[in-house]
C-alpha cells in the first residue's frame, strides 16, 4: 500500500465508506471493504504521521528547530 500517495488512498477509503453506509452489500463483501478501509485508514494515518514529523522541524541557522519545544 505504500504506493498510494494520502489523496488516492484517502479517495478510495472514501468510495468504500459510501458503500458500506449504502447497505446494498452482502455481509460477507462488506467485512472485506471494511478491512480494506482499515487498512487504508491506517496508511492515511501514517502518511500524516510522517508529513507532522518534517513539518515540524523547519530549518534555521542551518540547524533543524523542533517547535514542539
Amino acid at each position: 500500500m505504500a504506493e498510494k500517495s494520502f489523496e488516492q488512498a484517502l479517495e478510495e477509503l472514501e468510495t468504500l465508506v459510501k458503500e458500506l453506509e449504502n447497505g446494498e452489500i452482502e455481509l460477507s463483501n462488506a467485512v472485506k471493504k471494511y478491512n480494506k478501509g482499515m487498512e487504508l485508514s491506517k496508511h492515511c494515518h501514517d502518511l500524516l504521521k510522517d508529513a507532522e514529523g518534517v513539518i515540524v522541524k523547519m530549518m534555521k541557522d542551518d540547524e533543524l528547530v523542533d517547535f514542539n519545544k
